[in-house]
């Protein structure tokens, strides 16, 4: 073997065992991480699709046993993707439905892998699973991408938010670069999907770590109790009476300016204070005012509701409007109508 196989075959295989490693590591961290069982079982099927592309790209005579639990496992990482988005973004909803999904899509895979296994059907599972599992993963990028598009409109409208470094988010770019890497393999090599698999791990490490240094250094800089006093009166003035959160282009440095503070205090501050961030903090006090017109003038549209109270689009200020309160705002509008007489 050359050099350079040997160095893609050491590249290639150490991002598959180093996948089981942290999928270990995540699942341990289940307390700190959202939906950590889930990504610790993308991990997994990852790395088991990874370690099947790499053994036969040595060894083309490899068992077709170790090719089939290499399909297979093809077949569960866009299920464990869209779960593990779908529970990161809402962690108290659906549960059992995603448990029921996933397991639906196991014992589908265990039925067909028993039925008709790659021994007696090669050509089942070369063409139509093959196949099959890319599209599968590529519906499921696409529906966790739908479910988490408020948050990629939270980065273009709010970059102090770091979106970038969400594991989600993390999760879907790898996993698109990974299966276009694995769909295009046919016009490069078919190595190149388990290298972007490598490359797509120690990246995201190096992302995720950064970001959680970002977060002890921050810890260690803790506001003050007067300094937060005296910023939750000004801040509290200029929402309740100035009502800046009807400005839709008001933005965190903005506030900061008036507060005579810099944005990274005040992010601080909101986090310590209020335990959330500022695009939360503003859609509170948004939302309330919204359930206040809402009441009082019946007539008014949704859509002119939301403009009066800073939305820049009826859509987020549906979504904020039933994050916070449950319902929608014509729900809770008839509702409100209801208890008036």
């Amino acid at each position: 073997m050359e050099f350079s196989r040997y160095f893609l075959f050491f590249f290639a295989s150490l991002g598959a065992f180093n996948g089981v490693l942290l999928a270990t590591w995540v699942y341990h961290k289940r307390r700190e991480i959202a939906a950590a069982p889930w990504l610790s079982l993308l991990l997994i099927m990852l790395s088991i699709r990874i370690g099947k592309s790499v053994a036969f790209y040595f060894s083309p005579g490899l068992s077709r046993d170790f090719l089939q639990l290499g399909l297979s496992a093809c077949c569960l990482i866009g299920p464990s993707l869209f779960s593990f988005c779908f529970r990161s973004l809402y962690p108290n909803k659906a549960r059992w439905q995603l448990r029921g999904h996933f397991a639906l899509w196991l014992v589908l895979v265990a039925v067909v892998g028993v039925m008709y296994p790659y021994h007696n059907y090669p050509e089942l599972w070369q063409t139509w699973v093959y196949r099959g599992s890319s599209y599968v993963w590529l519906g499921y990028l696409l529906a966790s991408a739908w479910v988490y598009r408020h948050k990629l409109a939270e980065l273009k409208s709010y970059p102090d938010r770091l979106v970038w470094r969400d594991l989600p988010f993390i999760a879907l770019s790898g996993g698109a670069l990974i299966w276009f890497a694995y769909f295009t393999s046919a016009y490069t090599s078919y190595i190149v999907g388990a290298l972007s698999f490598s490359m797509v791990l120690y990246l995201s490490i190096v992302v995720f770590s950064g970001q959680s240094r970002g977060k002890e250094k921050y810890a260690t800089q803790l506001i003050s109790p007067q300094q937060n006093a005296e910023i939750s009166a000004t801040l509290e003035n200029l929402m309740n009476e100035q009502q800046l959160f009807t400005d839709p282009s008001m933005s965190l440095p903005r506030l900061a300016k008036r507060l005579g503070v810099s944005h990274t205090k005040l992010s601080q501050h909101l986090n310590q204070q209020h335990g959330c961030n500022f695009n939360q903090y503003l859609n509170g006090y948004r939302v309330k005012y919204a359930q206040k017109l809402l009441i009082q003038n019946q007539n008014m549209t949704i859509e002119e509701v939301a403009e009066l109270c800073g939305f820049n689009a009826s859509s987020t200020f549906y979504t904020a409007f039933k994050k916070q309160c449950g319902q929608t705002p014509n729900q809770f509008r008839a509702k409100s109508a209801k208890l008036s007489f």
